[in-house]
């Protein structure tokens, strides 16, 4: 499985908001300009990630990106859902078909092959859901950084 630059600029946008002083809100171009990533493609993560119920927006002169929730009630999980991640599935060509005269071997094999890929996939998730963000961050750490100076 390859996990795309996605969802580590969308981890650490949440761990910026996260930090940032008094949870005023941060304009994609300041989180960007910190990232060093392009402010177009940083504002498609953005709009997931406030789709996905994790960040807020306002549109104003003093407006910007901020937590939606605490960081503490984010996990891993919860950022591979906003940015549509989730949706693994085993597509499998029939190819035993070929191979093995037996259809109902074929058939079986299969099943136990996709039953072995969705117990991995429930896995992978549980433990993702069990990561939170906060563990990132040093104690007390929240709120405490302007990164609009």
């Amino acid at each position: 499985m390859k996990i795309n630059k996605s969802v580590e600029q969308a981890i650490y946008v949440l761990l910026i908001l996260a930090l940032q002083k008094d949870g005023e809100p941060l304009k994609s171009r300041v989180l960007s300009a910190h990232l060093k990533v392009s402010d177009s493609y940083l504002k498609k993560i953005l709009m997931k990630l406030k789709k996905g119920g994790l960040i807020v927006a306002s549109a104003s002169k003093n407006g910007g990106y901020q937590l939606a929730r605490p960081i503490g009630a984010i996990s891993i999980k919860d950022v591979f859902t906003a940015l549509q991640l989730t949706d693994d599935q085993l597509e499998l060509s029939h190819l035993a078909q070929y191979i093995f005269p037996d259809p109902n071997h074929v058939a079986q094999s299969e099943q136990e092959i996709s039953q072995a890929f969705h117990q991995a996939f429930a896995a992978f998730y549980d433990q993702l859901g069990q990561f939170k963000l906060d563990r990132l961050l040093k104690d007390d750490a929240v709120g405490t950084v302007d990164w609009a100076e």
